[in-house]
C-alpha cells in the first residue's frame, strides 16, 4: 500500500513537472517573441554606448525592469500598485539608456573643441590631415577618442578620409561636429587653410557654450522651483505614512487612492514639462 502512494506521487510529480516544463517553454517563447524587437534596440543602442549587449541579456533585463517592480507593487498593495510599477518599470531600460547617451553626447560635445584645437596646431606643425586626425585619436580622452580611434581603424583599412568623415558625423549626430565636417570636406574639395577653419569653428563652439552656460544659469533657479513643487506631493505622502500609516493605506490599497496618484502624476509631468519648454532656450 505504501509503495502504491509512492508510485502515484512520484506520477504525479513528474506529469507536473513535465507540464510546467512544457508551459515554462511555450511562455518562454511567448516571452521571446513579444520582447524581440524591444531587446534588439537595447542591443543595438548598447553598442553605441561601447557597453556591448547579448539578445539574451538584453531579455533578462527587460524581464528584471518589468517583473521586479510588478512584484515589489503587489507586495505593497495588491494587484493595481502591481500593474502600474510593472509597466513603469517596462520604461525603465529606455529612460536608462537615452541617459546614457544623451550623456555621452554632451561630452563629446564638450570634448569637440580640445580636439580642434589639437587639430589645428597640428596642421599648424606641418602635419596632414591624416596625422592630425590620428593624433588627436591618441590624445583625446573617451568617449570622443574612441570614437576617432574607429574612424582611424577604418581609415588603415583603405577608406576614404572624406567618408570616414561622414560617417563620423552621422554617427555621433553632433551639429558642432558636422559643421567642422562640412567645413573640412569644402575645404579639400575648393582649397583652403584647414588649420584656420579648425580654429575658427573651435572659437565659435566655445563661444556659443559660454552663451548657453549663462543661460542655464539664469534659468537654473526656474527649474528648480519646478521640481520642488512636482516633489512636494510625494514627499508629504511618504511623510504622512511614517506618521500614520494607516491613515494613508487607502492611497496605496484602493482604487480611488490609485486614481488620485495618477492625476498627480499626469499634473506633474505636465507641469515640469511646461517648466521644461519655458526654461529652455535655443542657441
Amino acid at each position: 500500500m505504501v509503495i502504491m502512494q509512492l508510485l502515484v506521487s512520484a506520477t504525479v510529480f513528474v506529469a507536473i513537472a513535465v507540464a510546467a516544463w512544457i508551459v515554462g517553454g511555450q511562455l518562454v517563447l511567448w516571452w521571446r517573441r513579444r520582447t524581440a524587437k524591444y531587446a534588439a534596440w537595447l542591443v543595438e543602442e548598447s553598442s553605441r554606448l561601447r557597453t556591448p549587449m547579448t539578445t539574451t541579456v538584453a531579455e533578462r533585463v527587460i524581464a528584471g525592469a518589468i517583473f521586479g517592480p510588478a512584484v515589489l507593487g503587489y507586495a505593497l498593495g495588491g494587484f493595481v500598485p502591481a500593474l502600474a510599477l510593472g509597466a513603469a518599470g517596462a520604461w525603465a531600460p529606455t529612460w536608462w539608456i537615452r541617459y546614457r547617451l544623451a550623456a555621452r553626447h554632451r561630452e563629446m560635445d564638450n570634448q569637440l573643441v580640445d580636439a580642434l584645437i589639437l587639430m589645428a596646431n597640428g596642421m599648424k606643425s606641418g602635419l596632414s590631415l591624416f596625422q592630425v586626425i590620428e593624433l588627436a585619436a591618441d590624445e583625446i580622452r573617451p568617449p570622443l577618442g574612441d570614437e576617432l580611434s574607429q574612424m582611424m581603424n577604418e581609415l588603415r583599412l583603405g577608406r576614404l578620409i572624406d567618408d570616414a568623415l561622414r560617417e563620423l558625423a552621422g554617427r555621433l549626430e553632433l551639429p558642432d561636429l558636422e559643421i567642422a565636417v562640412h567645413s573640412i570636406l569644402t575645404l579639400r574639395e575648393t582649397g583652403g587653410n584647414l588649420s584656420d577653419t579648425f580654429m575658427t569653428v573651435a572659437s565659435t563652439i566655445a563661444e556659443r557654450k559660454k552663451v548657453e552656460g549663462r543661460i542655464q544659469t539664469l534659468t537654473a533657479q526656474g527649474l528648480y522651483q519646478g521640481i520642488a513643487v512636482c516633489a512636494m506631493p510625494f514627499i508629504f505622502a511618504a511623510l504622512f505614512y511614517f506618521m500614520d500609516p494607516e491613515y494613508m493605506r487607502p492611497m496605496f490599497t484602493t482604487v480611488l487612492g490609485w486614481l488620485v496618484w495618477t492625476v498627480i502624476i499626469v499634473l506633474d509631468v505636465l507641469g515640469m514639462w511646461m517648466i521644461t519648454k519655458i526654461v529652455k532656450i535655443d542657441v
